[in-house]
């Protein structure tokens, strides 16, 4: 928590972090009205399948099965990679679709009648790769199958309304995350502080900072204001994997007022400026506080 002082202002600075998140993971994430993909060799593909075997969408990976009238059934992955975190797609008990946590996919698909279908390598910039918007739900891009051509999954037909993150030992913490940077699900705990930089593991998931590495946290690293004209900048580290909110507040004993801005994206490169027009005040508080994306 940093705090600063300016001569005719007092601007406190606070960082801050949702706890409101779901880590129970059901059946599709699907939404059940936008639900298709539509390929012009086989025709429309439904990400919902039969509802209880339909698509799940994590954090970390994709899950079951998406039906095609024309071709039948499109296996995304069976929810546990090897890794804990992320499918190898080198070995064929290890197969999926993968997510990279900022709403982009890559991996394989595969259909008994049809072959793999290819969504895209990690790290890819091509502005057509296979994604979802982390606000909306709403996928865009292509995936390709050899024997198909490509898959279009935009068009505004396709939405996921929630991402799961399952918490298998209900540390507050998703097992995928946990599985990437320790390796196992016992090391961190709801009450651990790996890296001893003072934020417990669970507010480093919440946040997404790296809990091994004890220079890497969530806070407010400068800011900005204009005397008399109510315009505020807040300069804070942040994720392409989660979503922020600003508040306001003049004497910590009323609500939080949340900044005009409401619920954004940061900037890419872990850094995130922001300025909008708040109240006129000689003291003021701030917050900033990191959302998952899709949650309930």
């Amino acid at each position: 928590m940093g705090v600063s002082f300016c001569r005719f202002y007092k601007v406190f600075l606070v960082g801050w972090i949702s706890l409101a998140l779901s880590l129970v993971q059901g059946a599709t994430t699907i939404d059940s009205t936008n639900k298709y993909a539509w390929s012009s060799n086989a025709g429309w593909i439904n990400f919902e399948g039969d509802v209880n075997q339909g698509i799940a969408i994590t954090e970390s990976y994709l899950s079951g099965y998406a039906w095609a009238s024309n071709f039948g059934w499109i296996y995304f992955g069976n929810g546990s990679p090897a890794n804990g975190y992320s499918y190898a797609n080198n070995a064929s008990a290890d197969v999926g679709v993968n997510h990279d946590g900022a709403g982009n996919l890559y991996g394989y698909a595969w259909s008994a009648n049809v072959g793999w279908i290819h969504f895209g390598t990690e790290g890819s910039v091509d502005t057509n790769r296979p994604r979802f918007d982390l606000q909306s739900g709403d996928f865009t891009g292509y995936a390709w199958s050899g024997n198909l051509g490509w898959i279009n999954l935009g068009g505004g037909l396709l939405t996921t309304s929630r991402m799961d993150c399952p918490d298998t030992d209900s540390d507050g913490m998703a097992d995928s995350w946990e599985m990437k940077y320790f390796g196992n699900l016992t090391t961190a705990t709801d009450k651990s502080d790996y890296d001893g930089d003072g934020e417990i593991d669970p507010r480093e998931y919440l946040s997404a900072t790296d809990p091994t590495d004890p220079d890497q946290r969530f806070q407010i690293v400068d800011y900005a204001f204009g005397l008399g004209s109510g315009k505020y900048s807040l300069v804070f580290t942040s994720s392409v994997t989660r979503l922020y909110r600003i508040y306001h507040n003049d004497d910590l004993e009323t609500r939080w007022t949340l900044a005009s801005l409401g619920l954004f994206a940061p900037d890419t490169g872990g850094i995130t400026s922001k300025t909008y027009t708040g109240p006129i005040s000689d003291m003021l508080f701030f917050r900033v506080e990191a959302v998952k994306p899709l949650q309930p």
